[in-house]
């Protein structure tokens, strides 16, 4: 399989990806709805200022007259919102080995989402990964109480692979798109947000200049790996990506646990093995077919 910039630009976004916590691990004492409003703002901020730049904007204007496009992108604009904010909520709350949970069964929901939705074939041997991923959750919840159950990491899983397949058949440019998104969401967030016991200028009261800096880069850190996705969901297949995908969870799971030194229960560690055993099985067949596939054809 050739590598492709499509490739390359997937490969990029889920690398970044991988090691955001440290990043968000820096703000430790802002809450996560704030980190999320700063997180909104700047990226919107960014991505007006790159589209102005590049003579764009009508890009964004656009989608608001195609009635189509304008509805999916409000769909996707709160799918990756609620993904944002709960992503900062599992890093400040101590709980990125869940979220790394999360991205780890993203791949396969993708696969099953693709299949669902998108009619992309699904082999019969690819099934049991699927369903071994499953088996897994369900082990995990019967193991826990309510409580405990891995809510973070099911949400997480669920709205990005709905935000990538809406990305996927929405025909628009990847920062147009991302700027239309922010663009939707930033007006609720600010009205929410100032009926809130804090404001957006809260933290510049709260934080030294060095991470009031490092906070304002939020914008282009949360852009860059978005666009990149954006370009590549519209061009690989979305197995392919799922495939890709591999390479956030890892990260966030070393994070987690060798970095920031969360706590691995045994109940979790079950879970893992078993989603990382569906994730082998998909691999491998993945590379048996594709080797096969030139002598078939």
């Amino acid at each position: 399989m050739n590598i492709s910039s499509a490739h390359v630009a997937a490969i990029t976004a889920f690398s970044l990806w991988g090691v955001f916590p440290l990043y968000w691990k820096i703000f430790s004492e802002v809450g996560a709805w704030d980190l999320f409003g700063h997180r909104l703002i700047w990226s919107f901020l960014s991505l007006t200022l790159i589209l102005a730049f590049q003579h764009k904007l009508s890009g964004v204007r656009a989608i608001w007259a195609q009635r189509k496009t304008r509805y999916l992108l409000m769909l996707s604009a709160v799918l990756i919102s609620t993904n944002w904010l709960l992503y900062i909520y599992a890093v400040n709350t101590g709980k990125v080995l869940e979220a790394s949970m999360g991205y780890f069964l993203n791949p396969l929901i993708n696969v099953f989402v693709g299949w669902l939705f998108l009619k992309e074939k699904l082999r019969p041997t690819q099934w049991p990964a699927i369903a071994l991923a499953m088996v897994a959750i369900v082990i995990m919840g019967l193991q826990t109480d309510l409580s405990h159950f891995p809510w973070i990491a099911l949400t997480l899983s669920l709205t990005f692979a709905f935000y990538g397949m809406i990305r996927k058949v929405a025909h628009v440019g990847a920062m147009e798109g991302l700027a239309f998104e922010t663009s939707v969401i930033i007006g609720p967030v600010l009205i929410y947000w100032m009926v809130c016991p804090t404001t957006p200028l809260t933290v510049f009261h709260e934080l030294p200049a060095w991470k009031l800096l490092t906070l304002s880069l939020s914008g282009l850190i949360t852009s860059i790996p978005l666009i990149l996705f954006a370009y590549s969901a519209r061009r690989l297949k979305f197995q392919t990506l799922g495939f890709i995908q591999y390479l956030s969870p890892s990260l966030k799971f070393i994070c987690g646990l060798l970095v920031l030194h969360e706590p691995l229960s045994s109940e979790k560690l079950q879970t893992f093995f078993l989603i990382w055993i569906a994730l082998g099985w998909y691999t491998l067949e993945s590379v048996v077919f594709l080797r096969k596939r030139p002598a078939l054809s």
